[in-house]
């Protein structure tokens, strides 16, 4: 299959599944990640040349499981490392638990699908990066991962998964403490936003209602459509009562129940959340977290609420809680709408505040993409998450398989981040996220929207005559306040127009492109038939340097051509931090 890049709505018709991490067997049996150059080239990291220093590269996978990984058929480098369990002298040392304790990953092979994207995007050099594929399936086997990727000094770590629970919204709580560790000795963490967009509701405990100790009722719970018969979802309640350790406990008490349209109670998760002590009891936990899996029916007349129950009156001015809705399974397309939506529709989520843990870390990257699925931020303390998005984040396979999300957004940028560390080994985070993003400004502030229609009537032969050429329709037309008109489309002029216009091979000279219909005159002085011609422009670059426009050089009207622009926009919810754009070779040393 062929990686699709210029439309991003096919990314919906690709999306197997809401969240690869939580969806265990997406991606079965993927193999190789197909269009390698195609890819790279997307990214803009068909500037860059293979360098040694990218073999001598660490780059720790840390996930639940690797399933269906085989030295032998060389999915990966040969100097990739499988390791799903950890050296018993490294768990003494650094007390992490019973040594003799030992959790197998789990069945999917997540992992593995992350590595080979993270490889694909280097080049799939044989020689590297070399890659540590190391089980995180439960807390233990997280905080050992994080821990031999240390003793390994490993460049990169990659997590392309989050927990709903142990943190409070803000970077904090025990398993960012972990991550912490990580960072503080020098790697670099990039982490999954995770595809929680629209799924999140947050709240205050002080500022519901409390009768009956109830802090949600019927005019105020929260509701839930479900689009599906047979469609199992989980609802996650957690609120910000985590500490440094994951046995500290809490004696902040919630309780969490889900009633079907005829107002009967279908599930509830009623732990009693407990201060430390030797050994929890039944139906007790230490953590500020409840969760209930059901499989919902589609509803006949109305809605499944949300109810949620306070034991006791000691929240504080500061509480906040948080309510996630998960579905299982994959969103569907809308008949009336022909967009993708979610199974299970949480009607009452509210907008951002979704990014979860440790993608909340302050001192990790975190990568989402421009699909409405993505979490965003900001943080509850109001740090901009996730600082780095993707244009589009579809990969295919070599069996078939395509998928998109912030897990393969993730990789993607690992390996960006691999290729600008083999050309500059100090980069580091500040200075990852710092480069200059694309932006929604990009057609310039000189530039007015106008419609297609105004467009058509009065270039329709130019716009019939490309319409093969430029593979897609426009996305935006605008006019100069001169009167000529603009066509914004997706992907760069140069590559759509090689080898019909003329322009620079100087990859570093800016060039604007322009269309337009018309003759010329032959060698006799007589005209020649009308055709599609293209003139480049070399956009000066130094101060003082001029460069002529085409009607200065060929004459004619300045309406009478078509600039093609590259523009970078999805609907009208263009993120505030902007797009990824790779730098080039000359900008990364500094």
């Amino acid at each position: 299959m062929v990686i699709k890049l210029l439309k991003p709505y096919r990314c919906f018709l690709f999306l197997i599944l809401l969240a690869l991490t939580h969806f265990p067997n997406l991606g079965k049996a993927a193999s190789v990640l197909e269009n390698i150059k195609e890819v790279r080239a997307f990214f803009g990291l068909d500037r860059y040349q293979y360098r040694p220093e990218l073999s001598r590269l660490k780059i720790a996978i840390i996930d639940n499981g690797f399933e269906g990984y085989d030295p032998a058929k060389k999915q990966l480098p040969e100097s990739t490392q499988l390791i799903t369990a950890y050296p018993k002298d490294m768990i003494t040392q650094f007390n992490l638990g019973d040594p003799e304790y030992v959790q197998a990953p789990i069945a999917t092979e997540h992992g593995k699908i992350m590595a080979q994207i993270v490889w694909g995007i280097t080049g799939a050099n044989p020689q590297g990066p070399k890659f540590y594929l190391l089980n995180a399936n439960g807390i233990t086997n997280f905080r050992r991962a994080v821990r031999y990727a240390i003793q390994e000094k490993v460049d990169l770590i990659l997590y392309s998964q989050n927990r709903e629970c142990c943190g409070n919204f803000e970077g904090g709580g025990f398993l960012n403490a972990i991550v912490n560790d990580a960072t503080k000795a020098g790697i670099v963490w990039i982490n999954a936003a995770g595809n929680y967009g629209g799924h999140v509701f947050n709240g205050s405990p002080k500022s519901l209602s409390f009768d009956n100790k109830v802090l949600f009722q019927r005019g105020t719970e929260l509701r839930l459509k479900s689009r599906l018969d047979e469609n199992p979802a989980q609802i996650i309640l957690t609120w910000n009562a985590s500490a440094e350790t994951e046995d500290s406990g809490t004696e902040q008490d919630l309780d969490l129940y889900v009633y079907d349209e005829n107002n009967k109670e279908v599930a509830k998760s009623e732990l009693r959340q407990v201060l430390k002590k030797p050994a929890l009891q039944d139906g007790e936990t230490f953590l500020a977290r409840e969760r209930i899996k059901y499989e919902f029916a589609k509803n006949k007349t109305g809605y499944y609420r949300i109810v949620v129950k306070a034991r006791k009156r000691n929240f504080t001015a500061g509480s906040k809680l948080r309510i996630v809705v998960i579905p299982e399974r994959a969103p569907i397309q809308d008949n009336e709408t022909q967009k993708m939506v979610d199974s299970i529709e949480f009607v009452d989520a509210t907008k951002g505040q979704e990014i979860m843990v440790p993608a909340d870390n302050p001192s990790v990257i975190t990568v989402g993409d421009l699909t409405p699925f993505s979490a965003s931020g900001p943080t509850v303390d109001g740090r901009i998450k996730p600082e780095i998005i993707l244009e589009n984040s579809s990969a295919s396979f070599s069996n078939g398989q395509s998928s998109n999300g912030t897990s393969n957004a993730a990789a993607y940028f690992t390996g960006i981040a691999a290729v600008l560390k083999s050309y500059s080994p100090n980069i580091n985070r500040e200075q990852l996220i710092s480069f200059p993003k694309k932006r929604a400004s990009a057609l310039g502030a000189s530039i007015r929207k106008t419609s297609f229609s105004a467009l058509v009537s009065q270039h329709a032969v130019v716009l019939s005559s490309i319409e093969g050429l430029l593979e897609e329709s426009p996305v935006l037309t605008g006019q100069y306040g001169d009167g000529r008109y603009v066509i914004g489309i997706r992907k760069e002029p140069q590559k759509i127009l090689q080898g019909f216009c003329s322009g620079s091979s100087d990859p570093n000279q800016p060039l604007e492109f322009y269309l337009r219909w018309g003759g010329g005159s032959d060698n006799y002085g007589g005209p020649t038939a009308m055709k599609l011609q293209c003139y480049t422009r070399k956009v000066p670059t130094v101060e003082g340097q001029t460069s002529s426009y085409p009607w200065e050089e060929m004459g004619g009207a300045k309406t009478s051509y078509i600039e093609i622009k590259q523009v970078f926009l999805s609907g009208s919810s263009y993120p505030s931090q902007g797009v990824w754009q790779t730098p080039s070779p000359q900008n990364i040393y500094r």
